[in-house]
């Protein structure tokens, strides 16, 4: 066997075959080569064989790709040197991915272990895990839910919403979200949810209470605020410690201002007491909201069970454990496998877990002598799969330790144990040096780079150079200021020019790729380029089921299913490239004649394209016919022929792929991805035979899924492509340019999990309040509770929060404060890390040249400088390196290139969208977007560009305002004319009124409507006129516009959250209303006994409250209403629910005017007609219990003397 061409390393890694060993495999070092020749060389006579056949060796990858390619390299190896027989074997060999290897192990040993040996393996176990959340939260909110489920749903919600957005702190942590995530770290666990540790806290309190004794004689103002919070501690301490009292406690305990007696360090020190006991008292107290999110998680643990188990299949996580279990439990199996693999191998070692290492030591013989790892620690960049690149470094340092350490004392005990060895593949076959340079200066960290223990890599000598282009092989540029999507659109434009020039100077478009950490904006980077006169493919990623093309597909697939449902189905794709309908033609399609009066009227699309009766001067339109005639023989065939074979011939029929080929490169991506799509469809349909719906629900499956596209990643078809990191990992390019690759985002979270030792550990802290009456009978809102909380420990800034040390300094070791920070701490430092590993990964993927491109935003204020956060943010770091630095170590942002000796002028440009200072220097803005967002350099005439804008921009002086451009490039005329609305079938408690000749509404709906007789203003149920139509047509003093400025001077109270309302605003209200300086005085009153009214304070303690919330149901059955009309119309003016309790609801209606004369039983019997359309409105959305309440805000109950007034309020429990 020829060995000649090995380089020493490879050789030792070859011949190494009896011992541990360990392989650093740096970028390029061509691993996967080496690997095939020790497989190959082991069943050669030249190692005497050491192994006889081949299923004796066992050879883990990451991918199944991976294992394609070693199964086809080992054929190929073995047929060259003679082994045909055993090149037979090569489709049964173990070479897979682990989880193949473990499926195997498990189908072999299925009866022993009782197990479906025909179980399938899950390959997305997502939507199932969906589905496990979904029902168990569904059989909560049911109305027949079990009592204890539902409790456990109730409790929760006073934490966290089911589903949306928090705010600042606990943005996005629901209750479908947490226990999703709760699911999802359980199944990696051996022990499910008996492994997760949920922090429960301690109600102490005696560690704040001494801090703020610390504070008490400091000062005044020290003194006063110590003691309220030293009363608040004894009430809580002698209270039944619930949620509502840790709130009343929150709320008294408020920070003091330094001063020489009490120094800054002290208010901090007391801050972090606060942090640290809020923290511990909260999960205390709020027992049943823990103990109701383990119940649920437990709960959807076993409901995702027994989905599995109903399908006998099992999930990647499954076949760990349990092939684990087996070789542990089970001495026969594991018997079976200790001695059968003479030679083990796992590549891309630092992509695996623990569980994963302990699994392998079971096959790997005494001592691991038959392991051999292969990896790269600086090329770990799946975490988000469980990967822990910790697990790489242990076995790196156990192996190392095995081989320092033999010594004359342990020969005995090593005969049969040899000591490993360590081997570094640093030989690069792929990059120019210059590339590998770069990286170098980047990465060092004995050098002040990003890692630390950087394995540095050599360029080959015998490579080819295939850079054409006579330009700089290190390029980088920054952006600053700007909005982030204009820093995205400059970054965009400039790699887009870079390319263009490249191009120009003869580089191949199709060895260009641009490497995103993200492809959230793909879409605007390919425009750039496609703007270039580039052609682009976005060639991987998460990004397939977003492509137009692709849902162009999902729609023909809707429409085959059920062609009644245009909005999913027809109509997106009759608009899409395939049929390209315009306004024309769907008027046609939506517009029927009446053959035998003449007259046309609307029907639905579906009906268009069935029916030939089309009306005059729409007839015989050519995008019509050429739809109808497809969609139509289409549908007759749908039941009776394959569902695919239809769905493609539509797009074949359709002319589609025709026009795709026309389009070069980037049409036929296009087409690669439909084609893809397509094969979905014609496996769903293999999966659940031919039936429309059960294949629509599948290919949306398929879509959820996130399948990567079946882009095409080869060179020399002439796109330049985009594509993500994690999608290039394996492929190389002559020019790469990376971008979205340098910072993370903090977690907002308000829970923090995370791996630990023996398992897994949870802090879930409230994201949310209930309000709460204090000791002296004021409300405070839930909103107001949750800001006290953060504030005790928010840092500075924008941190959320404190700084380590000082919680460090107060919190106890396995406390949850302590818990809770360093489990947020440690995500956000490992996150940095293994972003710094993907930029390793983008920048060693080029083979020729690099562009790095940065960008920054500027901060607002006196002093404007660039917001590097190096906490979340490598772009900083990457700059001090590759930019010559000033004295005091920071780089030179206006440099014109980069570090290198033979750097040339435009290798680096700053491209500042606003002028900021750094440092001592002071930038000017040098760069622009105009209106179409293309990158102007130099000082921008924003005037101009204006101008120049509004003549591109359509207006009212464009000689054809009625022209417009929909999907398909083809201008389309639209006559437009007036049409008379049908009278609706409906009333409002206003127009039952004015026919009654009762109270009208207490707003302006018509104009100069005099006050009814028995004084009030009038009556609401909100179906009036906008704000500005009133204030333009009534005169000032008009009795309407008091309740009018009154109910909008609320429902912003409301939306806001506000608890007074500004004077700006309330004169702004008055303006708006012309309120007269009676009305004005009436107007101030009036809210003023509002805003203190118990009766708002109960409104505001529902955890859901909206203001002017409109409705349009079905009428009341009530005779004496019904007749008025079909529906009911109207807006409810404050409406509270309970999502916790869906059957009630609180409906708050505000009354202005009205005189003290009436007697309550009068004022039952005029409001009783109202309440009872509230009421019926409430009960046909699913509300039992609806309580209404009329407010009276300017006539007052009698109260006792001393007391604050309270508006007369009449109520209805309908």
């Amino acid at each position: 066997m020829d060995l000649s061409t090995l380089m020493p390393q490879q050789l030792q890694i070859v011949k190494t075959l009896d011992r541990p060993l360990f392989v650093s495999a740096g970028a390029g070092s061509g691993k996967t080569f080496t690997l095939t020749r020790r497989i190959v060389y082991a069943l050669s006579p030249e190692s005497g064989p050491f192994v006889e056949h081949l299923d004796q060796v066992l050879a883990i990858t990451f991918t199944k790709d991976a294992a394609a390619e070693i199964r086809d390299r080992v054929r190929r190896a073995l047929i060259d040197e003679g082994m045909d027989e055993e090149a037979l074997t090569v489709d049964d060999a173990w070479i897979s991915t682990i989880h193949g290897m473990c499926s195997r192990i498990l189908r072999a040993h299925a009866l022993e272990l009782g197990i479906d040996p025909e179980f399938t393996v899950l390959t997305d176990a997502d939507e199932l895990m969906d589905q496990a959340v979904e029902h168990v939260l569904g059989r909560a909110t049911a109305p027949d839910a079990a009592p204890e489920l539902a409790a456990s749903l109730k409790a929760l919600y006073a934490w966290y919403p089911m589903a949306g957005e928090g705010g600042s702190f606990g943005a996005g942590t629901t209750i479908k979200g947490l226990v999703r995530d709760l699911l999802e770290l359980s199944s990696q666990l051996p022990g499910g949810m008996d492994d997760v540790r949920v922090a429960r806290g301690q109600a102490d309190t005696s560690a704040l209470a001494d801090a703020y004794r610390a504070a008490l004689g400091a000062s005044k103002a020290a003194t006063e605020k110590a003691q309220v919070a030293l009363d608040a501690i004894d009430a809580f301490e002698a209270s039944g410690k619930t949620m509502a009292d840790a709130a009343r406690l929150m709320m008294s305990c408020t920070m003091p201002r330094a001063s020489k007696a009490f120094p800054k360090e002290q208010v901090e020190l007391l801050k972090a007491e606060a942090a640290d006991a809020f923290i511990n008292i909260v999960l205390a107290c709020g027992g049943p909201a823990l103990d109701a999110l383990v119940g649920l998680a437990r709960a959807v643990e076993a409901e995702y069970r027994a989905l599995k188990a109903a399908q006998s299949a099992l999930d990647n996580n499954d076949l760990l454990r349990m092939a684990y279990e087996a070789l542990r439990d089970y001495p026969a199996i594991r018997a079976a496998y200790e001695g059968r693999f003479k030679m083990v191998m796992i590549d891309e070692f630092q992509d695996t877990d623990q569980m994963q290492v302990d699994l392998i030591r079971y096959l790997t013989g005494a001592g691991e002598r038959a392991l051999c790892t292969v990896g790269d620690a600086q090329q770990s960049i799946y975490r988000f799969r469980g990967a822990e690149v910790e697990v790489f470094r242990r076995q790196e340092r156990k192996v190392g330790a095995s081989g320092a350490t033999e010594t004359a004392a342990d020969a005995g005990a090593a005969a049969d144990v040899p000591a490993g060895e360590l081997v570094k593949l640093v030989r690069n076959f792929r990059s120019h040096d210059e590339v590998l340079r770069y990286v170098a200066r980047v990465f060092d960290g004995d050098d002040g780079g990003l890692m630390q223990g950087f394995l540095d890599l050599e360029a080959s000598d015998g490579r080819k150079d295939t850079l054409v282009a006579d330009a700089s092989r290190r390029q980088a540029l920054f952006v600053a200021g700007g909005s982030t999507q204009e820093r995205t659109q400059a970054k965009a434009r400039a790699i887009a020019e870079r390319f263009r020039a490249l191009a120009d100077a003869g580089q191949p478009q199709g060895g260009m790729v641009l490497l995103l950490g993200r492809m959230t904006n793909a879409d605007v980077y390919a425009q750039a380029f496609r703007d270039q006169g580039l052609d682009c493919v976005i060639a991987g990623g998460s990004v397939f089921a977003q492509a137009a093309e692709v849902q162009t597909v999902r729609a023909l697939v809707c429409a085959l299913a059920n062609p009644a449902d245009t909005a999913q189905g027809l109509m997106p794709l009759l608009a899409s490239p395939m049929f390209a309908l315009g306004a024309q033609e769907f008027l046609a399609l939506a517009t029927k004649l009446d053959d035998q009066t003449g007259e046309t009227s609307r029907r639905n699309i579906d009906a268009g394209i069935m029916s030939d009766s089309d009306v005059p001067g729409l007839q015989d339109l050519p995008l019509v016919t050429r739809a109808r005639e497809v969609l139509r023989y289409a549908l007759r065939r749908v039941g009776r022929d394959s569902f695919a074979a239809i769905a493609r011939d539509v797009v074949n029929a359709s002319g589609w792929f025709v026009r795709l080929a026309q389009r070069g490169p980037e049409g036929k991506a296009i087409a690669a991805n439909v084609l893809k799509a397509l094969d979905a469809v014609a496996e769903a349909e293999a999966e659940f035979g031919n039936s429309p719906r059960s294949i629509a629900l599948a290919f949306d499956r398929f879509l959820a899924g996130k399948e990567a596209p079946g882009a095409l990643n080869e060179e020399g078809d002439g796109a330049v492509r985009i594509m993500t990191v994690h999608a290039s990992k394996g492929l190389e390019y002559p020019v790469v340019a990376v971008a979205e690759c340098f910072g993370v985002r903090k977690s907002l979270g308000a829970a923090q999990m995370g791996r630990v030792e023996g398992g897994a550990q949870v802090v879930a802290l409230p994201a949310r309040f209930d309000g709460v009456k204090l000791a002296d009978g004021t409300f405070v809102k839930g909103d107001d509770v949750k800001k006290q909380f953060e504030h005790a420990f928010k840092g500075k800034g924008t941190s959320l929060w404190l700084p380590p040390e000082l919680m460090e300094d107060v919190c106890a070791t396995g406390s949850p404060a302590e818990a809770f920070a360093r489990l947020r701490n440690d995500d956000l430092r490992l996150s940095l890390e293994e972003r710094a590993r993907l930029l390793y990964v983008a920048m060693t993927r080029a083979r020729e040249l690099v562009i790095l491109a940065m960008d920054a935003g500027v901060s607002r204020g006196k002093v404007t400088a660039p917001t590097f956060d190096v906490e979340t943010d490598l772009t900083y770091d990457v700059l001090r390196r590759i930019l010559p630095t000033d004295a005091l170590d920071m780089p030179q942002l206006d440099a014109d290139r980069l570090v290198f000796d033979n750097s040339q002028p435009g290798d680096y440009e700053l491209i500042s969208l606003a002028g900021f200072t750094f440092g001592e220097q002071a930038f000017e803005a040098n760069a622009s977007l105009d209106a179409e967002g293309r990158l102007v350099r130099g000082d921008a005439d924003t005037d101009a560009a204006d101008d120049s804008a509004s003549t591109i921009v359509p207006g009212p002086a464009d000689p054809k305002p009625d022209s417009f451009e929909l999907v398909y490039p083809q201008a389309v005329g639209v006559r437009m004319g007036i049409c008379p609305f049908p009278a609706r079938d409906s009333y409002s408690y206003s127009s039952i009124a004015t026919a009654l000749h009762a109270e009208t509404e207490d707003r302006a709906a018509e104009a100069r409507v005099p006050m009814d007789e028995s004084g009030d203003d009038a009556e609401s149920d909100g179906s009036e006129m906008t704000d500005a139509d009133v204030a333009a047509v009534e005169p000032a003093g008009n009795p309407m516009a008091l309740g009018s400025a009154f109910h909008a001077a609320c429902q912003w109270l409301i939306e806001m959250g506000a608890d007074a309302l500004p004077a700006e605003r309330a004169d702004a209200l008055a303006r708006l209303w012309c309120l007269t300086p009676e009305q004005r005085e009436r107007f101030d009153v009036a809210l003023d006994c509002w805003l203190r009214s118990s009766v708002r304070a109960d409104l505001l303690a529902w955890p859901c409250v909206r203001a002017e919330v409109p409705f349009f149901s079905l009428g009341c059955e009530d005779e004496d209403i019904a007749r008025y009309g079909a529906y009911a119309e109207g807006a409810i003016d404050a409406l509270a629910t309970d999502p916790a309790d869906p059957s009630r609801a609180l409906v708050i209606d505000y009354k202005t005017g009205g005189t003290p004369d009436e007697t309550p039983d009068q004022l039952q019997e005029k409001h009783a007609l109202q309440a009872r359309v509230y009421a019926d409105v409430l009960h046909k959305a699913g509300f039992e219990a609806v309580t209404v309440k009329f407010v009276r805000v300017e006539q007052v109950d009698s109260i006792p003397s001393g007391e604050s007034a309270e508006p007369q309020v009449v109520t209805y429990n309908l």
